[in-house]
């Protein structure tokens, strides 16, 4: 008999301990209802939602806020952060605003996440009663503002998905002074007659993606307006609406720009327009640039494409005044479909700065099941495969675009209140004096200031053993570098440490000008004789920081990579060289891993490996006007490592060149199994000089045949454009596609390939890979 009870008994203890041990670990739930909430939709539910967030916010384990099935009557929510941890917004149920517009439409928003780090909201439905508050628009009546439904300002690392939002009284969900946000498959109506129901905004935010959902709107489905950057929008169906637009801009003489914009792979149906730019006639130091649409489907849309600078409600303010905002690099490709106006395609541009750079290719847009017309004033680009009748175009092209500049750096340098000079602190400008204790003294001394300030590096040559640089700092701190910093001459000084300067949780910090010397010429002689050689050290590291400016840095014979940006938000590097001999081992010039929102443009890699190297978790890189070699090129990967892994997705580089570089553009993964992932990446105007390996895919990377023999690679590649790359190989072998053979590569294209080895067509090979071609595709073979 007790053998018989004993199993059971023993697996019931078993049950009773495994709930013990997982409950003990469970994500602390705070359910609204626990607090008074009332899934009945009349009772007020403000309080117990506010107290729920209270106390999630205060939970130092990553906690959940949970709103169950049921309607629940919410006033304003306002949902302060910062927080002391990860907070998940869980709704099941369906939230109500109060049925008198007047309750929310004086304050603005209705429901508000302001300075909160780490959030995310999922599921469920929020429904704003709007009609009340439109008809009072429609009649003139004296009405309030208007409440925005969601509004994310000032936050950091933002997940929003699964959302259906309904009727807001104006915007559906608004993002506002933040960075890293994700928006993934959200629901948003309102009638199309209901007034500036936009469904997405964005405005002063930097690394926002949104990708897949359904927006219906009486407004523009999404707005960019001033300060956008590093914007990727994917497999949107928008209609009906106004439409996705950037703009309108200008409306202030001191307004920040918008760049860095990719809407690809969405549908516009019976919407008013379909992808707009649109800015005030009247003076600005606005800008629009490095923006592309491509890939994008017209369904019976009034205006499928326009760029409209003369912009002017009644006549109002502008009269007889020109758009001074400037808009260059645009590209419109791969645009199909329907237009239900004679002109599908009107490029208005100011008479005053007119549009550079702008290209279309295969621009495919029919009004009547005939081909549809287009106007253009003020447009200076080029065209191919356009069919639409071109009129009054001028397709003189720009030779350069124009300068970038971060308006953030401006603003930031600008403001500065104090100056904490080095030398001040005891730094000595020798070259041999340790200058270590006083640069940490200006730069604790700089951490503590509540104003802007600047920690300046005199003229000379200081000393430096590695130096960790800490923040949180109070307010933003320019590092301005006239002189050059060099390293201890015995490598072992730097090389155990792993870094050489690093930057940790620092926001609002710019790097400016000055040489970095980290004479890594030892440590390389080390590395090749095969003795034993520390790890070596990067020569300038970002971790855990956002809203960070390097620019104008040189640096110099670094002991392995020059610079990297790792979990970072908002990163912009712009005319950066970084230089080592083409032998020095493992000399990447910059590196970006779990970032998002980095911008590099306009300089100079010559390595001993990768210019620039791409790791796991990348999202909205934007890289232009880059010159590589030599070097290895600029590598996606090595992916795949680790089983488990972050992707890496939305990846632009355009108009670049690299010189006797090994490769050109690769994407490299190991030969093992792993969840990661490359999509979206747009290689496009590139040119190649005696690069060995201009365009290639290696998905079999096994160095020694260790840790991965026989197996194929889990990375999966999908969605990558290769788009105008010519020039010479030094190989017969100029475009390789290695795939894996379990997960083959899909929906590659290629256009408008042309790369040739000693004057004549190169060759190809293509192993596992899907995908299409079009235009001149030289060499031949693939696809």
């Amino acid at each position: 008999m007790a053998k018989n009870i004993s199993f059971p008994l023993v697996i019931i203890l078993f049950s009773i301990v495994f709930f013990l041990i997982n409950s003990s670990n469970a994500m602390p739930s705070f359910n609204v209802q626990r607090y008074g909430a009332r899934g009945d939709g009349r009772t007020d539910s403000t309080k117990p939602f506010l107290t729920a967030w209270s106390l999630a916010c205060r939970s130092r384990a990553r906690a959940m806020v949970y709103i169950p099935r049921g309607t629940y009557l919410v006033r304003n929510l306002v949902f302060w952060g910062p927080c002391k941890s990860h907070i998940t917004f869980k709704i099941d149920g369906t939230l109500v605003a109060p049925s008198n517009y007047w309750s929310i439409g004086n304050s603005g928003y209705w429901i508000l996440f302001a300075k909160v780090n780490r959030i995310s909201v999922s599921g469920g439905t929020i429904d704003a009663r709007g009609a009340g508050y439109w008809s009072c628009r429609k009649n003139g009546g004296h009405c309030p503002q208007g409440a925005r439904s969601m509004s994310f300002s000032w936050c950091n690392n933002v997940r929003l998905s699964g959302l259906t939002s309904l009727n807001s009284q104006n915007m559906h969900v608004t993002v506002h002074h933040s960075s890293n946000v994700r928006i993934q498959n959200i629901r948003i109506r309102a009638p199309s007659g209901s007034p500036n129901t936009d469904g997405i905004h964005v405005q002063s935010s930097s690394g926002v993606t949104i990708s897949g959902g359904t927006i219906a709107t009486g407004d523009d489905c999404i707005a960019l307006s001033q300060g956008s950057r590093n914007i990727w929008i994917e497999r949107v169906n928008c209609g009906p609406g106004h439409g996705i637009s950037i703009g309108s801009l200008g409306d202030y003489v001191n307004e920040e720009g918008v760049q860095n914009v990719t809407v690809t792979s969405s549908v516009f149906t019976k919407t008013q327009n379909g992808v707009r730019i649109k800015t005030w006639a009247r003076p600005s130091r606005g800008f629009v640039r490095n923006v592309v649409f491509r890939n994008l489907i017209m369904r019976n849309v009034d205006n499928p494409v326009i760029i409209d600078q003369n912009y002017c409600p009644n006549g109002r303010g502008c009269p007889r005044q020109s758009s001074g905002v400037k808009i260059s690099g645009v590209t419109f490709a791969n645009i199909k479909g329907t237009s239900t106006t004679p002109i599908a395609m009107k490029l208005d541009c100011s008479r005053s700065n007119h549009c550079t750079g702008i290209r279309l290719q295969d621009i495919r847009l029919t009004y009547m099941r005939r081909s549809s017309a287009s106007y253009c004033r003020n447009v200076h680009g080029r065209r191919s495969g356009v069919k639409q009748s071109m009129d009054h175009t001028n397709n003189k092209l720009v030779a350069a675009l124009l300068m970038f500049f971060s308006s953030f750096l401006l603003m930031g340098t600008s403001m500065a209140a104090s100056n904490y000079n080095v030398v001040n602190f005891g730094a000595k400008p020798d070259g041999r004096t340790d200058s270590t204790k006083a640069f940490l003294s200006a730069w604790k001394a700089a951490c503590r200031s509540a104003a802007s300030v600047t920690v300046t590096v005199p003229r000379g040559s200081f000393l430096l053993k590695p130096v960790e640089f800490r923040g949180p700092c109070r307010s933003r701190i320019t590092f301005l570098i006239d002189g050059t910093i060099v390293a201890p001459s015995d490598y072992r000084g730097l090389g155990n440490s792993g870094y050489w300067i690093l930057f940790v949780e620092v926001n609002r910090i710019s790097i400016n000008g000055g040489t970095l010397d980290a004479r890594g010429a030892s440590f390389w002689a080390c590395r090749k004789s095969g003795k034993s050689c520390p790890g070596g050290a990067r020569s300038m590291t970002f971790n855990w920081a956002n809203d960070v400016v390097v620019s104008g840095l040189t640096s110099i014979n670094s002991q392995v990579t020059h610079l990297v940006i790792n979990s970072c938000n908002n990163v912009v590097v712009r005319k950066v060289k970084l230089v080592a001999p083409d032998q020095s081992p493992n000399t990447d010039g910059l590196h970006v891993q779990a970032s998002t929102g980095v911008t590099v443009t306009d300089s100079t890699f010559q390595t001993g490996d990768d210019c620039i190297s791409i790791g796991p978790g990348t999202r909205n890189l934007y890289m232009s006007k880059l010159n590589c070699g030599p070097g290895h090129g600029i590598s996606i990967g090595s992916l795949g490592r680790d089983a488990n892994e972050a992707g890496v997705q939305n990846i632009t580089l355009i108009n670049s060149v690299f010189s006797g570089s090994d490769n050109g553009v690769r994407i490299k993964t190991w030969a093992r199994q792993s969840t990661g992932f490359v999509r979206n990446i747009l290689f496009q105007n590139l040119v190649m000089k005696n690069v060995q390996n201009p365009i290639i895919v290696d998905q079999n990377y096994c160095p020694n045949h260790q840790g991965c023999p026989k197996q194929g690679s889990g990375v999966k590649i999908s969605q990558v454009v290769y788009r105008n790359i010519q020039g010479t190989s030094r190989t017969q072998q100029a475009l390789t596609f290695d795939c894996s053979r379990s997960n083959p590569c899909q929906s590659i294209r290629l256009h408008d390939i042309k790369l040739t080895f000693n004057g004549r067509s190169a060759n190809s090979t293509c192993k596992n890979i899907k995908g299409v071609k079009a235009g001149v595709v030289m060499p031949q073979g693939c696809l």
